[in-house]
C-alpha cells in the first residue's frame, strides 16, 4: 500500500513547526509541548506517524525552546521510519511563527507539507492537500464547519471569496471556514514571508499567506469531515485524548477498543458555552427542605412562592389525573382556551410550558444561534441570561433607569445579532412595572420579545397580552407558580401570535408537561373565588409587609407589585449575605439578591401569611438590633 501512495504523490516532504515554548499546554513541566503525552503518545510523535503513514519520507522539524531534549526523543522513537532533520530556530522566543519556517527556507525547493506541531488531524487532510491540483501554487486545509470548532476564540480564521483566500487573522469578524494548520508550500511562501520580513523585521505564516493569496497563488483545500483539533490548551488536550479513545489514532470512523473512560474527560464533548456554563443556584430551595419548613417552623419567604397550599377542588383534580399516570398527557383545546379567553387572545396562540422557566428556554432555543445576541434589562430574573448563555448565546445587558426601562440605551445596544429581547413586568426583583410606551418602543423594533408577566396578577396594571395583535412579536409569559400556588406543579403558558406560537412549538418537546400539572391549571382556573381572596389577601400582605420593614432603622422598602418586597439594607451596615444569615437564625429565609446583578445591600423579602409576616418583621428588627450590638461591642473593644 505504501509504495501505491509514494508512486501516485509527488509530495515527500513535510516541515514541522515545533520551535515554541507552548506554556498554556505544559506550564512547570520539564518537556517542550511537542513532547506532551495525547492518549500515552507524544503529541509529535503522533503528528509525524500520520505524515508516515501518507507517503511522506523526509520530515524537517525547527525546533528551538528544549530543542536538544525533542530530537533526542524523535531520533529515539523506533515507530518513526521517516528520514528526520532538525533546523534550529535562535529566535524562537522572539518573532512569529513565519521565522520559523524562513529558518528551513531552503527545504521549500520543493512542494512539502507544513504543518503546526501542536494539531492533531486525520490522514485525510494530508491526503486532500496531495491530491490537490495547485499549478506550482500553495495551499491551506481548512474546516468550514465553523460550529464544530472546539475553540472558536483561539482559532484562526479565514474569509474566502470561492477557493481564493481574502483574509485570516484570529481577530476576523466575518469569516468563512477555519484554518487547521496544515499547509502544502513550496518556495513561493518563503519568497513572500522574505518579503515581509524585509519590510517589517518580523513575519508570521498569515502574513506569508496574505502577501501570496494577492497574488492568487494560494488557495484552500476543503478538509471535508476529517477531524482535527488545536492542542493549545489543557481543555483541547483532554478533548484530543477523548477524540484518540472513541475515534482511535486516526481519528476516523472505527473507534478504537475501549480500555478505561476518565469520567472528567466527558465535559471535552460540550461546546465551549456547555461547559462555561454554571448550574442554577438551588441552595437556598435545598436549605429550606433541610430544615423542615413545616416541621421546624422556618418560614420559606426566599423564592416567592404562594405561603398558601392548593385548594381541596384542586387536590382532589390532582389525585384522580395521578390515577391516570400511565397515559400520555395531553394539553387540551379547552384548557387553551381558557387561558386565551382572560386576555382576549386567538387560543392557537397558546403555547403551554414546564413553568415560565422553560418557555423562557424555548424561546431562546428558538431564535438565538450562538454569537447571537440577547439583550436583557438588568437587574432582573437571572434566568434570562443562564439559558441564553447555555446555548452559545451572548447576554446584552442593559441598566435599568430609576427603576424602569432606559429605552435609549436599548436602542443602542441593538445590533445585527441581536436576536431576542427580555422584559419583565413586574420585574423580579424590583417589583417595578414597566411603563407602557416604553414596551411598546421596545416592541415596535420588530424583533422577537419576551414579556415575562410571572407577577402580573399581583399589579395593578393590565397584560401586555392586548398588544399581541398589534405587535406579533410580543410573546407574553404567565406561570401558575406565583399567584396561582402550583410552584411544585411547574406550569406556566405563552400567549402570542399563532404563527410565533407555532414557532414555538418546533423547539417544545412534546409531552414536557405532566397530567397532574394539567389537571391541576383545570381546577384552579375553575377556582375563581379563591384565586381572587387569595391575591387580595397577598397585596395586603404586601402593603403590610412594606410598612414595617420601612419603620425598622437601616431598612429602605423599595415598593413594588408583585408577591415580595424589596428591602435596602446599605443604611444598617449589614451586608445582603449576612443580613440573611441573621434572619434565618430568627427562622426566616430570605433572599440575597447578588445573582440578579443586584449589590450587596439588597435582600427581597417573599410576602407569607399574615403570622410568617409578622414573624418575618420581628426577625428582621432582631437582626439589625443584634448586628448593632455586636458592633457596638466590637468598637468597645
Amino acid at each position: 500500500m505504501t509504495d501505491r501512495i509514494q508512486s501516485s504523490r509527488a509530495v515527500r516532504r513535510a516541515i514541522i513547526l515545533a520551535a515554541g515554548r507552548g506554556s498554556r499546554l505544559v506550564m512547570g513541566e520539564e518537556i517542550p509541548k511537542p513532547l506532551k503525552p495525547v492518549a500515552g503518545v507524544p503529541l509529535l510523535v503522533r503528528i509525524l506517524r500520520t505524515l508516515q503513514g501518507e507517503g511522506i519520507t523526509q520530515a524537517v522539524v525547527v525546533v528551538g525552546y528544549r530543542g536538544e531534549q525533542l530530537k533526542r526523543a524523535l531520533l529515539a522513537e523506533p515507530s518513526l521510519a521517516l528520514e528526520l532533520n532538525f533546523v534550529e530556530n535562535p529566535g524562537w522566543d522572539r518573532g512569529a511563527n513565519g521565522m520559523s519556517l524562513l529558518c528551513a527556507r531552503e527545504w521549500l525547493d520543493e512542494d512539502c507539507i507544513l504543518s503546526m506541531a501542536d494539531h492533531l488531524y486525520a490522514p485525510e487532510i494530508v491526503r486532500r492537500l496531495q491530491e490537490a491540483e495547485l499549478s506550482g501554487g500553495c495551499a491551506l486545509a481548512v474546516d468550514r464547519d465553523i460550529p464544530g470548532c472546539f475553540d472558536i476564540d483561539d482559532a484562526t480564521k479565514v474569509k474566502l471569496d470561492g477557493n481564493r483566500i481574502t483574509g485570516i487573522a484570529k481577530e476576523l469578524e466575518v469569516y468563512d471556514a477555519i484554518d487547521t494548520g496544515v499547509f502544502r508550500v513550496n518556495a513561493l511562501l518563503g519568497d513572500a514571508l522574505q518579503v515581509v520580513y524585509d519590510t517589517r523585521g518580523d513575519a508570521s505564516l498569515s502574513d506569508g499567506v496574505r502577501a501570496l493569496s494577492a497574488t492568487g497563488r494560494f488557495v484552500v483545500v476543503d478538509a471535508g469531515d476529517a477531524r482535527w483539533i488545536d492542542v493549545d490548551t489543557p481543555e483541547a488536550h483532554a478533548r484530543a485524548e477523548a477524540m484518540i479513545r472513541v475515534w482511535g489514532d486516526a481519528l476516523g470512523d472505527d473507534p478504537p477498543a475501549i480500555t478505561t473512560i476518565d469520567p472528567e474527560a466527558i465535559e471535552q464533548f460540550a461546546p465551549t458555552w456547555v461547559r462555561a456554563a454554571r448550574p442554577y443556584d438551588e441552595e437556598h430551595l435545598l436549605l429550606a427542605a433541610e430544615r423542615g419548613a413545616a416541621e421546624r417552623g422556618v418560614a420559606r419567604l426566599m423564592a416567592n412562592e404562594s405561603p398558601y397550599a392548593p385548594s381541596a377542588r384542586v387536590v382532589e383534580a390532582i389525585v384522580a389525573a395521578a390515577t391516570r399516570a400511565n397515559e400520555y398527557p395531553v394539553v387540551t383545546r379547552p384548557l387553551k382556551e381558557k387561558l386565551a379567553a382572560r386576555d382576549g387572545v386567538d387560543p392557537d396562540g397558546v403555547v403551554i410550558g414546564g413553568g415560565a422557566t422553560e418557555l423562557v428556554d424555548i424561546a431562546i432555543r428558538t431564535f438565538v444561534a450562538p454569537g447571537e445576541e440577547v439583550l436583557i434589562s438588568v437587574p432582573t430574573f437571572s434566568m434570562y441570561e443562564a439559558r441564553a448563555r447555555v446555548v452559545g448565546g451572548v447576554p446584552v445587558l442593559v441598566p435599568l433607569h430609576d427603576g424602569g426601562l432606559d429605552v435609549p440605551a436599548i436602542l443602542r445596544a441593538v445590533t445585527e445579532r441581536t436576536k431576542l429581547v427580555f422584559l419583565c413586568t413586574p420585574n423580579n426583583p424590583t417589583g417595578h412595572v414597566l411603563e407602557d410606551a416604553a414596551v411598546r418602543r421596545v416592541l415596535r423594533l420588530g424583533m422577537p420579545t419576551v414579556i415575562d408577566e410571572a407577577y402580573v396578577d399581583l399589579a395593578g396594571s393590565r397584560s401586555h397580552a392586548r398588544a399581541i395583535a398589534e405587535f406579533p412579536n410580543a410573546i407574553v409569559l404567565r406561570t401558575f407558580s406565583k399567584a396561582y400556588g402550583l410552584a411544585g406543579m411547574r406550569l406556566g403558558w405563552a400567549l402570542t401570535h399563532p404563527a410565533v406560537a407555532r414557532l414555538l412549538s418546533r423547539a417544545k418537546l412534546p409531552w414536557a408537561v405532566n397530567a397532574v400539572s394539567l389537571a391541576a391549571a383545570e381546577a384552579v382556573l375553575d377556582d375563581e373565588q379563591e384565586h381572587a381572596a387569595r391575591v387580595a389577601a397577598l397585596r395586603a400582605g404586601r402593603a403590610w409587609l412594606e410598612r414595617e420593614l420601612a419603620a425598622i432603622p437601616g431598612i429602605e422598602v423599595v415598593r413594588g407589585e408583585a408577591n415580595f418586597v424589596l428591602c435596602d439594607a446599605r443604611a444598617s451596615g449589614v451586608t445582603s449575605d449576612a443580613l440573611v444569615e441573621l434572619m434565618l437564625e430568627g427562622g426566616v429565609m430570605i433572599r440575597s439578591l447578588v445573582a440578579h446583578h443586584m449589590d450587596r445591600r439588597y435582600v427581597r423579602v417573599s410576602v407569607g401569611t399574615e403570622e410568617q409576616n409578622v414573624a418575618c418583621v420581628e426577625a428582621m428588627r432582631a437582626a439589625i438590633g443584634r448586628r448593632s450590638a455586636r458592633l457596638r461591642t466590637a468598637d468597645a473593644e
